[in-house]
């Protein structure tokens, strides 16, 4: 057996019921708990995604803020924003910006070096990691993440965010039809198209358009397995006008009888499903 986890993230799951995508809601399909921390309102894309591939919470995995300042005030940081009055006014101060600009520190995505235990990919051996936040992808670095708010605002803007997007978009897809050909009992990829379509063309055609076009990637994928490979897709919360909604979703070719999951859940499933870390250690 071998398990291909399709990450599309932002993937709304209402949205994914409104346009009746067969292909990515499965036999087995439903809602996702996501943690919400870091002195934020919504889910936290690096916080929930190394939840993810951790079966940990954040306050055992590490990433519990959606930028770090790979300094020794991270644990400070983290400590302050579990106080939601105190962060609060110290954000309206803009004492972090000060501290920041004393000390030399400079934000940062989270990476790898930042996660405290082992992933999936430790534990589940031969394994591929394709673009997945924190593990080994920067978004800020991969997308143009700082532009949505232009490209939702300005037609031209949005064109050619589009283009660039579906650009990266295309070279995620085709290493993804290049790992499906190798060495692997555990494939996980990442794609953030969703995400940002998701931000900037949310409640348009476009944006259906997309889905559409990921529920016909993933019939073009499953086309590519074996009979007894289990496919999982997961997003790591929904979206709405106002941002990221606080519910991700999830889909699976077989049951596994899931009700009501945490993000952390799926861990255990894939381990379980894979035989468990004693058969392939890292």
């Amino acid at each position: 057996m071998r398990v291909l986890i399709l990450a599309y993230d932002g993937l709304d799951p209402g949205l994914v019921r409104e346009l009746n995508l067969r292909n990515i809601m499965q036999r087995e399909s439903g809602e996702v708990s996501v943690p919400i921390v870091g002195g934020i309102d919504d889910p936290s894309t690096p916080v929930v995604w190394t939840s993810f591939i951790t079966g940990a919470d954040p306050s055992v995995h590490g990433v519990d803020m959606p930028e770090v300042w790979n300094s020794p005030l991270d644990g400070l940081r983290s400590s302050l924003r579990k106080h939601g009055a105190l962060h609060g006014l110290l954000r309206r101060l803009r004492v972090g910006y000060g501290v920041r600009r004393v000390i030399g520190a400079k934000p940062a995505f989270p990476s790898r070096r930042n996660i405290r235990v082992d992933t999936l990919f430790e534990v589940i051996r031969p394994s591929v990691a394709l673009g997945v936040p924190v593990y080994n992808k920067d978004l800020h670095k991969v997308y143009p993440v700082g532009e949505v708010i232009r490209a939702r605002q300005d037609p031209e803007a949005g064109e050619d965010f589009e283009a660039r997007v579906r650009g990266r978009f295309a070279e995620e897809v085709e290493a993804l039809m290049g790992a499906l050909d190798g060495d692997w009992r555990l494939l996980m990829v990442h794609f953030h198209i969703t995400d940002l379509f998701g931000h900037a063309f949310w409640g348009t055609e476009k944006l259906a358009t997309l889905y559409r076009e990921m529920d016909l990637l993933t019939r073009r994928v499953k086309k590519r397995l074996r009979g007894d490979d289990v496919v999982l897709i997961v997003s790591d919360h929904g979206m709405d006008r106002t941002g990221h909604a606080k519910k991700g979703f999830y889909s699976f070719n077989i049951n596994v009888g899931l009700r009501d999951p945490n993000i952390k859940d799926f861990f255990g499933v894939v381990v379980g499903l894979l035989g468990g870390p004693q058969d392939y250690p890292a």
